[in-house]
């Protein structure tokens, strides 16, 4: 198989979901031990991650409350989407700045 590049902003992102899904006791410790191989101990690096780390639990939550406790179609599931959507542009705008700090050949692009 072939090796993909990504941008930094997207390794750090999938890096985070995949430490979380081990939080969540999902087995993803092969995937893990596999950005673990490629990650040096950069400070720069452990401060995104936290971040993407944190962004991304609370999107988990509220993916996970937006399923399982919110009626659909009532006010709740709107605002909850619409955090989702708060939430995921600041995902955006933390890849965008790992990407800008690490000087990523490959950048995060959205259209809106």
């Amino acid at each position: 198989m072939k090796t993909i590049m990504v941008s930094q902003g997207d390794f750090i992102d999938r890096h985070s979901i995949l430490i979380i899904k081990d939080s969540n006791g999902l087995d993803v410790k092969q995937e893990l031990l596999q950005y673990a191989e490629q990650v040096d101990d950069d400070p720069a690096y452990n401060y995104y991650l936290k971040i993407i780390i944190s962004v991304n639990k609370q999107l988990w939550e509220l993916e996970d409350r937006k399923r399982k406790e919110v009626e659909r179609y009532s006010k709740e599931e709107s605002d909850v989407s619409f955090l989702i959507t708060q939430l995921n542009d600041l995902r955006h705008q933390v890849k965008k700045a790992v990407d800008r700090y690490f000087n990523s050949a490959i950048t995060e692009k959205k259209s809106h």
